[in-house]
């Protein structure tokens, strides 16, 4: 089954309080993003590779796809994850599956995507994760602890989350006629409609997001 694995680098990175996208800043030689396709472009179960980056900043984001052919199109992301997201599914074009990631996950082991595809193979959605290691609580609106919740049954979520690229599409399709526009995930959207039920497969620590500065002299250490 043709598999496309869709790269959302669509952020502008404001939380990181760059000049430019973080996606373009570098570790040693190499962006982040091409840090990012590489896992992917070596891949043997990843046939094609759609780039989802912010408009103004696709020609830059074309000439670094250019070094991998697996790259088929590179498209202009949306005011949102979710719509970035949205935009990737819609480039797919004839892909059986999907995998969806983070390009701010920069760093994502070749183990995590083999799980994630092997899972897929008997589910129609998958997702990694990792155990909630510390006490996690419910606040309410005022930020007053109203729950201490069962770490046992708690996860973190990361990417590449995987579907069967039918059940993807039709998510899109019901969250764009209900208005929604700020699913923090796609298996989020998944859940919302009953779609199917979502696989978990064993993530990584070393799969980090960059997120903010501090984030990326982690990545540095890691990939030294």
């Amino acid at each position: 089954m043709k598999t496309t694995a869709i790269i959302l680098a669509g952020g502008k990175g404001s939380r990181f309080k760059s000049k430019e996208p973080k996606q373009f800043l570098k570790i040693g030689s190499k962006t982040l993003l091409d840090m990012c396709l590489q896992p992917f472009q070596k891949h043997k179960g990843i046939h094609v590779i759609v780039l989802v980056c912010p408009k103004e900043h696709l020609a830059r984001a074309k000439q670094i796809a250019g070094k991998y052919p697996k790259v088929a199109a590179v498209v202009a992301g949306g005011k949102t994850r979710q719509a970035s997201s949205a935009n990737g599914v819609a480039a797919a074009g004839e892909a059986g599956q999907v995998l969806i990631h983070d390009a701010a996950r920069a760093m994502v082991p070749e183990d995590v995507i083999d799980r994630v595809l092997k899972a897929l193979a008997k589910n129609a959605a998958v997702m990694p994760v990792l155990p909630a290691e510390d006490t996690t609580v419910r606040v309410d609106d005022k930020g007053n602890v109203t729950a201490v919740l069962d770490r046992d049954k708690l996860r973190r979520v990361q990417t590449p989350q995987g579907f069967r690229a039918d059940i993807i599409r039709i998510a899109h399709r019901l969250a764009q006629d209900e208005g929604l526009m700020d699913a923090p995930d796609d298996c989020s959207l998944i859940l919302r409609y009953g779609l199917a039920p979502v696989a978990s497969v064993a993530g990584d620590p070393t799969n980090i997001k960059i997120t903010y500065p501090s984030d990326l002299d982690i990545a540095r250490a890691l990939s030294s």
